[in-house]
Order: C-alpha cells, then sequence, then structure tokens
C-alpha cells in the first residue's frame, strides 16, 4: 500500500476570527471552504472558498449568533451549525432552525459531504438523558434515537452511509442511516473524537492516544500520543490517517500515521493552538485551522515509502514499534519492505523473529488471563497473533485447546447457577459455553431447558394476567415466553386473546371519549384478529354511524 513520503505546503492564510474547518472542508483540488466574520457588521458571517493557491471567493453570506461549530457542504451553498442551545440550518440562501419544538443541549454536529444530510447529537437541559438525530438542510426530521451513554463526538462518513458516536463512557458505536446498530466497541476511557470512512475503518481518540477499528469492531492498532487530541482525520480509503493535537496551552501537533499504526510524520504549531482538521476525499490535501485565525493546507504526497528506505531504518522502525507494544505495527512495517524489496534477506530474519517473540507474548498474556478466569482477553490476545500470522498452527492449537477449556468452564458455571435457581445467571453462562465452542451439544440442551423453564412461568404468568384483564402485561409476559422459545397454537392463541382485549379495552376508551375514529380503528383490529368477535361488530356500526352523523354537521356548517 503506498506510503506518505512527503508533504509540502500549499498555501497558509489568516483570517480574524476563522471558525474551526469542518470535517470535509478541503476538496480533492486543494481548495478549501471556510466560515469567516464580516468585519464590519455584527452576527454577520461569509463562507469562503479558497483555492488551491489561496485566493479567495464568498459564496455565501448569512446572519446567526455565534455558533460553536459550522459543518459546510462542499459545494459552500448548504451548512448546518449549533450553538449550545440551537442548531441551525442554511440552504441556498435561507436560514432556519432544526428541532424547534424542543429545548435541547446540543454537543456535536456532523454533515454529510454533499451538503444534505446531517446528524446532531444533544441531550436535555439537564443533561440526563442523550440523544442522535438525523435531518436533512430542508428542515426535516427523519428519526432520532436514544442513546444510552453521554455522546461526547459524532461522525459519519461522507456519503453519510454510516454515523460513528463515542462518548465519555469509553463506548464507540457505529449505525446504518436506518439506526440500526452495525458495530460496538469499547475502550476503558473516556473517547473524545471520531472519523470513520465506512464500516472498514474507523479511528477514535481518547486515552492519550488514537486507534484504529476494522469492520468487526476489532482493535487494529493503538498509538499514544504526546498530547491532547482535539480531531482526528482519515481519507476515504483509510490511507491518510491524522490526528491534530493541542501539547499544551498556546501550541499543537499535527502527526500523520501508516496503516499500521506508527507515526511518520508530524507538524509542530509553536505559536497558536489548533482548532480544526479536514483531510481530502482522495488523501492528496490536508487543512489545519489555528485559533490565532490561520488555515493551512499541506500537499500530501505518496510512494513506495519502503523501497526507498535502507534495511537499517525498516529495522530501526519495526524495532520501535515492538518496544511499544505495537506487534502488528512492526508486522506491517516488516512485511511492506519485503513487498517492496523481496531481496532483504535482514528484514526477512527480524520478521521470523518478530513472529516467534510475539508468539510467546501473545501466549503469556493468553495464559495470564486464563489463570484469573477472563478467557475472552486470553482468546483475543490468541486471535491478535493469528491476525498477524494466520499459518501459526501452534497458535492455532492452542487457541482450539483454549477455547474448549473456556466452553466445559462456562458449562460448568451454568451449571452451578441453575441449581441455585439463578436462572439469568445460568442462561449467560451457556450462552457464552455456546460462542466458545459452537459444538457443544450438552451447553445447548442446559440452555434448552433453562429456556423451557423460563418460558412455562412466562406463561403461566401471561395467563393469569390476562384471567385479571391486564391485558398489556400479559402481552410482555407472553412474548417473553416466546422469546424464550415458547412456540405452538398455546402460546399462540393466549397472545391473541390479549391482544384483543387490549384493542377492545382501547377502542372503548376512546369511544367513550367519542374519539369515533380512533375507536374504530381499534374495534376493526380486534375483527382482524377475531372475526367473530359480536362485541367489536355492534360497536363498529355504531362507530360508523357516529362518523357519518358528523360528517353531515359538518358540511351543514360549511353551507351556512
Amino acid at each position: 500500500m503506498p506510503d506518505i513520503t512527503n508533504v509540502n505546503l500549499t498555501f497558509q492564510r489568516k483570517v480574524r476570527g476563522l471558525a474551526p474547518l469542518s470535517r470535509f472542508a478541503v476538496r480533492d483540488d486543494g481548495s478549501l471552504a471556510v466560515s469567516v466574520p464580516d468585519e464590519m457588521e455584527v452576527r454577520t458571517f461569509h463562507i469562503v472558498r479558497f483555492d488551491a493557491r489561496g485566493r479567495s471567493q464568498v459564496l455565501e453570506t448569512y446572519n446567526v449568533e455565534t455558533l460553536r461549530k459550522t459543518e459546510i457542504g462542499k459545494d459552500g451553498k448548504n451548512f448546518v451549525g449549533s450553538s449550545d442551545d440551537h442548531c441551525y440550518l442554511f440552504r441556498e440562501g435561507r436560514k432556519s432552525r432544526f428541532m424547534t419544538d424542543r429545548r435541547a443541549s446540543y454537543t456535536d454536529i456532523a454533515l454529510a459531504e454533499e451538503g444534505q444530510r446531517f446528524v446532531v447529537a444533544f441531550s436535555d437541559l439537564l443533561a440526563s438523558g442523550h440523544a442522535l438525530a438525523l435531518g436533512d438542510v430542508g428542515g426535516r426530521l427523519l428519526w432520532t434515537k436514544d442513546m444510552p451513554f453521554p455522546v461526547r463526538r459524532v461522525a459519519v462518513d461522507r456519503g453519510m452511509n454510516h454515523i460513528a458516536i463515542v462518548g465519555e463512557t469509553g463506548d464507540l458505536l457505529i449505525l446504518d442511516p436506518s439506526r440500526n446498530t452495525v458495530l460496538k466497541h469499547r475502550q476503558e476511557m473516556a473517547l473524545t473524537a471520531v472519523a470513520t470512512n465506512g464500516p472498514g475503518r474507523t479511528m477514535f481518540a481518547g486515552g492519550g492516544g488514537v486507534g484504529l477499528i476494522d469492520a468487526d469492531g476489532q482493535l487494529l492498532w493503538f498509538t499514544e500520543v504526546p498530547g491532547e487530541p482535539v480531531d482526528v482525520g482519515l481519507d476515504a480509503q483509510g490511507q491518510t490517517i491524522a490526528v491534530l493535537l493541542r501539547t499544551d496551552d498556546a501550541s499543537g501537533r499535527l502527526i500523520l500515521f501508516s496503516e499500521g499504526g506508527l507515526p511518520i510524520w508530524d507538524i509542530d504549531f509553536d505559536e497558536a493552538r489548533p482548532t480544526g482538521l479536514s483531510v481530502s476525499a482522495d488523501g492528496g490535501h490536508l487543512a489545519v485551522s489555528l485559533r490565532d485565525g490561520t488555515a493551512i493546507v499541506y500537499e500530501l504526497q505518496y510512494g513506495e515509502r519502503f523501497a526507498a528506505l535502507d534495511s537499517a531504518q525498516v529495522m530501526q522502525e519495526a524495532q520501535s514499534a515492538r518496544e511499544s507494544g505495537n506487534w502488528h505495527g512492526a508486522v506491517l512495517v516488516l512485511k511492506e519492505r519485503l513487498s517492496a524489496v523481496p531481496t532483504d534477506t535482514a528484514v526477512c530474519g527480524l520478521l521470523a523473529e518478530t513472529f516467534g517473540a510475539f508468539r510467546s507474548f501473545a501466549l503469556a498474556a493468553a495464559a495470564n488471563a486464563e489463570a484469573v478466569g477472563d478467557f475472552a482477553e486470553a482468546d483475543g490476545r490468541l486471535a491478535d497473533m493469528l491476525a498477524a500470522d494466520p499459518t501459526d498452527l501452534e497458535i492455532v492449537r492452542c487457541r482450539r485447546e483454549l477455547r474448549h477449556r473456556w466452553s466445559t468452564a462456562a458449562l460448568t458455571a451454568g451449571r452451578e447457577a441453575a441449581a441455585e435457581e439463578n436462572n439469568s445467571v445460568a442462561e449467560a453462562r451457556f450462552l457464552d459455553a455456546i460462542a466458545a465452542d459452537p459444538l457443544n451439544t450438552e451447553a445447548r440442551e442446559a440452555l434448552a431447558a433453562i429456556r423451557q423453564t423460563a418460558a412455562t412461568a412466562a406463561i403461566v404468568k401471561g395467563t393469569s394476567l390476562l384471567r385479571m384483564g391486564q391485558f398489556s402485561e400479559a402481552i410482555a409476559a407472553l412474548t417473553e415466553a416466546q422469546r424464550r422459545g415458547a412456540h405452538g397454537s398455546e402460546v399462540t392463541g393466549l397472545l391473541r386473546d390479549a391482544r384483543v382485549g387490549e384493542a377492545l379495552v382501547a377502542g372503548n376508551a376512546l369511544y367513550q371519549d367519542r374519539q369515533y375514529a380512533a375507536a374504530l380503528f381499534q374495534f376493526k383490529k380486534v375483527l382482524r384478529l377475531d372475526p367473530d368477535n359480536a362485541e367489536a361488530r355492534q360497536k363498529v356500526s355504531y362507530a360508523q354511524n357516529f362518523l357519518q352523523d358528523n360528517q353531515l354537521n359538518e358540511r351543514f356548517s360549511r353551507l351556512e
């Protein structure tokens, strides 16, 4: 894979009051879209495009309070912005507010590259509930989704096909545009920045470092960095990997990484604190904004870096990665060198030695984890080694044996919990046993017995609630019975009776409240479930008559 071989400064401009760069501000041709305040008019701002030579052109002018964050589409005509308590939409010279019917505190906002749809993270005013909303610049609210943790940052890929969310709890989620969860990842630290180019690569920052995960949510690497991450960035292919850092109150640093997580280029900003980072889609340009109003665009040049280096440099880079605990990075450096220079026997020898050292490290780490009962951690250590060298038969054998011991231990723990009638714990352990060894039929049989017991109890509870007329609670209990594996005509019939009762109760309440259309809907629902229900048939007739009378009265009122 090509790597960064050179970085050049394309242009640098200073504009007083420059807003932090939006994620997709820089384009493949090196031009840059920014938001700047008017020098004369209060609350007046301009969207300005700098071309590849740094010449400026005003694209749009807008009036608004000072925004904490502004996200600009690639044409500069559509953009969104947020303050602490408002979200504003700008489209073709028109301004509107988003979600005007609710009061919220806005955390972060991310706009797709084409400038049509965006995602905003917000909480209630007491910060007790957190949520995500998808909208378009026309003002439509497409959906909202409650979040189980305080959201810190949100990012989208260029086509708005994936949404990445990180929070203070260390959780990282990726959703699709229909708000389904695509993957979950968790770190034992607060996460403060995120960028994604789709399910293949997602980058995060937190805990004094930056990391990269793949489409399965597996951590590819984690590298410590000397400062507080301000933002992270990826291009569309995932070859340009960058982090912008604040190293103290008045300086910062930009670091570029290799695919294996090794720092390969860095630029210091000694005069001003950095505020924003943007990477072009093709990875050919990168832009940074500073607190003093400076906007800088760099050109990145790619080539076969490992072919140009001498053997000693490559080996030193690999050794540095090993010493920092980045085994994957070390292996990748050596493999890339051998791909570029197949005759480098010294590097080949170091790769073989690195595989041996990595194997010893993985086996020792796995043994330590297993000793304290953490089979998942032990399995993960061996899986890391196999990701680097899938042909290592010793690790394959050790992992197979570990998973057998894991499954056996989980099965034993599950049986002990079942004997103590702690069925929820027993079920969780049986599921662990099956996950460790999908062919463990004993665990599957034990799980079936636990679930059958729970399903039977849920049916008994649902039947009792049905007799007492507590239809909603009965539906919940019977649905739980089905989830536990109860099937057949008995549970289906009870569930139908409960839904019939629920719909009749709701219909009668609406009927008494003279909400005849809504009542009619409930009575017709009853007849779909129970076509011979006499009460529902009668109430359908009554409700239809009342609706016809109301329509006649309205017609006469209009004639008068």
